[in-house]
């Protein structure tokens, strides 16, 4: 058995793949992670979805990660009554922070951060629903800022705002967010993804609240600011995970250079085994459409060949009118691509004993003429991640009694992660893993494959011991 698919997609719920028969359709197309917006629906709505979510993948063995995604120090606009607003180019519009200001005869908006308001000074650039209206600050006073629109736009309600070349300092979580993180208590929830994340203060502060819940999920950093780049280094060091935001990051960056930051992001992650997602835009046009443009295929194979982990889908599953199809579509790019892209060397600056097993296995694995596959007994999934930093043309097999880090690796390029019965402390039950790996057709009699694992159980980090065996 050869995976067909190695990068990992991530496949935003919504109303149109909310229903059990959807996610499932959406599982076998190549979905490895639902992703659930904490700022779309409320909180019941996402307890009931996440259960069921789990109830399909338990339905068809399928391993598969669940993601929260918090809004953080985001900017949304409010209008009257969730008016849309006919904003013409030329045409002003006043930003308020006081919610009673709004009316239905001119175009108002109620901003949920006092902070901005505060901000802003004539001659400010803004930008609101990823680029869709432009606006100058031409005048402030008490109650206002008026500003001049440069474009031409119908501005829907609670749409995101950023401000160009501009750092406010806001908090990296806002009270509902806090009370949204109930969701990760009472359903199991294997990430949470924080948005704008500028810093490692940030990082810290969301993993304290996720500590003071006894909530185990991992952190995902969402790289979506100037601040967030100029960080980037401590911000990974910090995080499981890293997500390049390029909706936001677009706007709040020069757009020529959004190109240039996700292949460097991708190279700093795989250089400390983190996890890298590449998000937004990736087949919008498919929300309306059945097939993507050629652009967007190219967008998907260049995140393939920049080596990341997995691609994400927002709008295209949570509301498209073809979520399957867009998913079997990114699978196929993915899968045709993976082949064809060309491996840049891997140096790490430090190595310890796992990084120069996971080096050998690697190696071995490459050089091989009759291996290709490597099997990991593993108890946190880091040297798996390793391994799949040097993204090898063998399949990873990831071996874990927990089930937690079994859907941790759900994130990792090249990772296929299973579940034993058996105690993997316990290298007495090697061979029992082994038969359980064959009778799930992950690994096949006669052939052979490379085998890692630590005699120190307990001690994450300890792998010591690397072998080839006959199955």
């Amino acid at each position: 058995m050869n995976l067909a698919k190695r990068t990992k997609i991530i496949a935003t719920i919504g109303p149109a793949s909310e229903t059990a028969q959807v996610m499932k359709e959406l599982m076998l197309s190549g979905v490895n992670i639902f992703r659930f917006n904490m700022k779309h629906g409320d909180i019941e709505w996402h307890k009931k979805f996440i259960t069921q979510a789990r109830e399909v993948s338990d339905e068809l063995k399928h391993n598969l990660g669940i993601l929260i995604d918090l809004q953080g120090p985001e900017v949304r606009c409010k209008t009257f009554n969730g008016n849309v607003l006919d904003i013409k180019k030329d045409s002003t519009i006043k930003f308020t922070k006081n919610q009673n200001l709004l009316n239905d005869s001119e175009n108002i908006i109620f901003t949920t951060h006092s902070q901005v308001i505060d901000s802003l000074i004539p001659g400010d650039k803004v930008v609101i629903d990823d680029g869709a209206l432009f606006l100058e600050v031409v005048s402030k006073d008490t109650d206002f800022v008026v500003l001049r629109s440069e474009s031409e736009a119908k501005l829907k309600n609670n749409k995101s705002m950023n401000l160009v070349n501009k750092d406010v300092s806001m908090p990296s979580l806002t009270d509902e967010d806090k009370t949204r993180l109930s969701v990760a208590e009472e359903v199991r929830v294997d990430f949470v993804a924080l948005s704008f994340v500028r810093e490692k203060s940030d990082i810290d502060y969301l993993q304290e609240e996720l500590s003071k819940r006894n909530i185990k999920a991992k952190i995902v950093s969402k790289v979506e600011s100037q601040k967030g780049v100029n960080n980037i280094d401590e911000i990974i060091d910090s995080s499981y995970a890293v997500m390049i935001a390029r909706g936001d990051l677009g706007i709040e960056t020069p757009i020529e250079g959004i190109a240039y930051l996700q292949k460097e992001i991708i190279r700093k992650c795989k250089l400390k085994s983190k996890p890298v997602i590449v998000a937004t835009q990736m087949l919008e046009s498919m929300i309306n459409n059945k097939f993507p443009t050629r652009a967007e295929a190219g967008d998907v194979a260049n995140a393939v060949f920049d080596s990341t982990d997995a691609v994400m889908l927002s709008g295209e599953t949570a509301y498209g009118s073809f979520p399957v199809d867009v998913v079997t579509i990114m699978s196929r790019i993915c899968a045709y691509n993976e082949k064809l892209a060309i491996k840049e060397s891997l140096i790490f600056k430090d190595y310890d004993n796992t990084k120069y097993i996971a080096f050998s296995a690697y190696t071995i694995s490459e050089n091989s003429k009759s291996i290709n596959k490597i099997v990991v007994l593993t108890e946190t999934g880091y040297t798996p991640r390793i391994i799949s930093s040097f993204r090898p043309d063998a399949d990873i097999i990831a071996v874990s009694d927990f089930e937690s880090t079994v859907d941790l690796l759900s994130m990792s390029y090249g990772i296929k992660a299973f579940n034993t019965k058996y105690s993997i402390s316990d290298l007495n039950s090697f061979q029992l893993i082994l038969d359980e790996l064959k009778s799930s057709n992950l690994i096949e009699p006669g052939e052979e494959v490379v085998a890692i694992h630590g005699q120190k159980f307990g001690e994450p980090g300890g792998t010591n011991s690397l072998f080839i065996v006959r199955v």
